[in-house]
């Protein structure tokens, strides 16, 4: 039986040959009930510059990257694709209720938490090459999330003190995309570190 075009078989196979073209088509498709799903689990959320819409995004990139990456091989149906757009989103939704507790939490002033014998340790040449290494990887693990490097850019940016305002200024981008991007940043490093 032939498939007929347009149908999310044939999508998902351009997808994975790299026609970023049939991101879009999938887009269309499922954003809708996407966004509606994410915006009820974000009933209760705290932070308003956060919404549905734009964890969708994020799990809508996520995904697509994946797949042209080679990521999920073995998606090739409406239904593989369904489940994991909906974990995507389900999991991008938790994960900012994790972020907003985690910022909750914190309420000692870092000036407070800061121990002199610390600062003195961290001057050390191995304490310094450590900490180049643990950046590098921390960068690498943004590489692989976003091959195209802007969230590199904007978490070196970032890490350089410069505010979102001036980072969305340098980047051509909005404030809220780089507010997004930064949230997207500390939730990648906070999965590969014990920090």
């Amino acid at each position: 039986m032939q498939q007929e075009p347009g149908s999310i078989t044939q999508w998902l196979s351009k997808l994975q040959a790299g026609q970023s073209q049939a991101a879009e088509a999938i887009w269309n498709r499922y954003q809708a009930k996407l966004v509606s799903i994410a915006s009820k689990k974000l009933d209760q959320n705290p932070d308003r510059s956060i919404d549905g819409e734009d964890l969708v995004q994020s799990s809508f990139r996520y995904v697509f990257v994946a797949i042209q990456n080679g990521k999920y091989p073995d998606i090739d149906n409406r239904e593989d694709l369904w489940g994991l757009l909906y974990v995507a989103t389900v999991n991008r939704v938790r994960q900012h209720y994790r972020d907003v507790n985690a910022l909750k939490r914190s309420h000692i002033s870092s000036v407070q938490a800061i121990d002199p014998a610390i600062l003195e340790d961290l001057q050390t040449p191995f304490a310094q090459a450590q900490a180049a290494d643990l950046l590098e990887y921390l960068m690498s693990r943004l590489d692989l999330e976003d091959p195209s490097h802007t969230l590199r850019k904007i978490a070196l940016l970032y890490l350089d003190e410069h505010s979102a305002s001036s980072i969305a200024k340098a980047l051509h981008k909005r404030k809220r995309s780089i507010l997004i991007s930064l949230r997207l940043i500390r939730s990648i490093w906070q999965e590969h570190t014990d920090l």
